[in-house]
C-alpha cells in the first residue's frame, strides 16, 4: 500500500526465532524446572514486570505485537508432539510440562521480543526462570 508504513513486527525477528528453535529443543526436565523458577519470583515482581511490558507497549505503540508474541508462546505452550521435532517417552507429562510452564514461556518469549526496549529488572524478572532452567541449551 502506498504512503503506509510498515510497522514492527516483533514475531518475526533473528532473537525470536533463535528464541522458539529453542524452546523446541527444551527437555520436560528443564520445563518444570522454569515452572519452579517462575514461581520463585515474587507475584508483586510479575506484576510490575507485566506494567513495565504493558508500558512499552502503550508507549510504544506495539501493544498488538505484544499480544502477538504472547499467543505465538501459548500456542507453543498447547502445541502436541507433532511440533516437536524429537521424540518424548511420555507424551502426557510432556504436554502437562509445557502447559504448566507457559507463564514463563511467555514471559520469556516477550522479554527476548521486547530487547533493549524493557529496563534490565523487568527483562531479568521476565527471561531469569528461562535462563536458570536452560543454562548450555544451544
Amino acid at each position: 500500500m502506498w504512503g503506509r508504513r510498515r510497522g514492527i513486527d516483533l514475531v518475526d525477528t533473528p532473537e525470536t526465532d533463535v528464541f522458539f528453535e529453542r524452546l523446541d529443543r527444551v527437555t520436560r526436565e528443564q520445563l518444570l524446572a522454569m515452572r519452579a523458577a517462575w514461581h520463585s519470583i515474587p507475584s508483586r515482581e510479575h506484576e510490575e514486570a507485566w506494567a513495565a511490558v504493558r508500558a512499552v507497549g502503550d508507549r510504544t505503540g506495539l501493544s498488538k505485537e505484544i499480544g502477538r508474541v504472547r499467543n505465538k508462546a501459548l500456542a507453543w505452550s498447547s502445541r502436541g508432539l507433532n511440533s516437536v521435532p524429537f521424540f518424548h517417552d511420555d507424551e502426557a507429562g510432556w504436554l502437562q510440562a509445557k502447559g504448566e510452564a507457559s507463564e514463563a514461556i511467555v514471559d520469556a518469549a516477550l522479554a527476548v521480543a521486547l530487547g533493549d526496549r524493557l529496563d534490565a529488572g523487568t527483562r531479568e524478572t521476565l527471561l531469569g526462570p528461562w535462563r536458570r532452567a536452560t543454562e548450555g541449551l544451544g
